[in-house]
């Protein structure tokens, strides 16, 4: 199964939140293994990268960034997926992006704890970490 794993999933295992690590932290390992296939924007990277920086220096940030590479997949953003962000009827245009790249790979679902992007009108299904997890328990 192909799913986006949104930027505060990728912060909350990297730059562990005591109150999310856990799940998010599963769900890395489920892509690691390839019981699923994971995918992050190209972009996300940058957020990612900013956040880890801060919490643990550059260099230690890079390291997290190489194996986070080796775990996920990374999904192209171009021109045409840029416009057809700002064509969704989300006031977010990073989330906008994100469900537009996650249709353009046919991905099953995008797994954010954000619940206003859960809640929005997305074309590809938001999931929370918890229900993706037991999604998984199901499948597999």
């Amino acid at each position: 199964m192909k799913a986006v794993i949104d930027n505060n999933v990728i912060v909350d295992a990297l730059k562990p939140n005591p109150q999310f690590e856990a799940e998010a932290q599963e769900i890395l390992r489920l892509a690691s293994i390839k019981t699923i296939d994971g995918f992050i924007n190209a972009n996300s990277l940058t957020d990612i990268f900013y956040i880890l920086r801060k919490e643990h220096g550059a260099d230690k940030a890079k390291a997290m960034i190489k194996k986070l590479l080796l775990i996920v997949d990374i999904i192209s953003i171009e021109s045409g997926d840029c416009a057809l962000a700002l064509e969704r009827p989300l006031n977010d245009f990073e989330d906008a992006l994100v469900d537009v790249c996650a249709k353009k790979i046919g991905a099953a679902c995008v797994v954010s704890r954000d619940e206003a992007f859960i809640k929005s009108a997305t074309e590809v299904e938001i999931i929370k970490p918890g229900e993706f997890i037991e999604l998984c328990k199901k499948r597999y």
